[in-house]
């Protein structure tokens, strides 16, 4: 049986950042569904018609989590076939660079660093390239929403709410506001809201190629 192919929604926010060169212009983010958890991702295995049973599947994959971290703290690059390579950099803590070689006598690696960051290196050989514009040629792309984050008080309490409003319905608006002629339905008008429960108004990392920042 032929599988179709799920589209990944893009949604567009606009750059409210006046400093910026792009203020004004609207940035794609993509549209995150909800994370799957390790057993649903062997369930999904499972039903891609895996010879082996769920646990089994999932019984590999918890091996996996185990043994992936601890051979990367070793220093040891690991390679998952042609999904790609999980490494480790090292972050220098803040005044952490050393100075000169004099300077090194009786520092430990503790002294210089802030953090040690597992890495994820998708695979670029011509035959599974997973990078970027390579990528995004496997993915089917739909435009779905405008977004954008404001405040709002609940309960005497200020919270971020993230407001959804669909690109046609938007589309259509702009052109009855600018006095052009409008085309399809105008249904799903109003905009719906729902809480990103984060209070203190993080809209997290700003959209790749978007580099505005807030």
């Amino acid at each position: 049986m032929a599988n179709q192919q799920i589209a990944m929604g893009i949604n567009l926010r606009k750059n409210k950042n006046a400093q910026n060169a792009g203020y004004g212009k609207y940035y794609p983010e993509v549209d995150q569904q909800k994370t799957l958890s390790l057993r649903g991702f062997a369930q999904h295995m499972v039903d891609h018609g895996s010879i082996y049973g769920r646990a089994i599947v999932e019984g590999v994959l918890l091996q996996i989590v185990d043994c992936l971290p601890e051979l990367v703290a070793q220093g040891v690059p690991v390679q998952l076939g042609s999904l790609g390579t999980f490494y480790p950099t090292a972050e220098a803590a803040k005044n952490g660079a050393v100075l000169n070689i004099g300077a090194m006598e009786g520092l430990s690696p503790a002294d210089v660093i802030k953090a040690i960051h597992i890495r994820f290196l998708p695979d670029a050989t011509k035959l599974d390239n997973l990078c970027g514009p390579q990528f995004k040629n496997r993915c089917s792309l739909e435009f779905r929403n405008i977004i954008d984050t404001v405040k709002v008080t609940v309960n005497g309490k200020e919270k971020a709410v993230q407001t959804l409003k669909p690109i046609a319905t938007a589309i259509a608006e702009w052109k009855a506001e600018h006095g052009e002629n409008t085309s399809g339905s105008n249904e799903g008008g109003s905009t719906n809201q729902g809480s990103n429960n984060n209070d203190e108004g993080n809209d997290g990392p700003p959209p790749e190629g978007g580099g505005f920042g807030g």
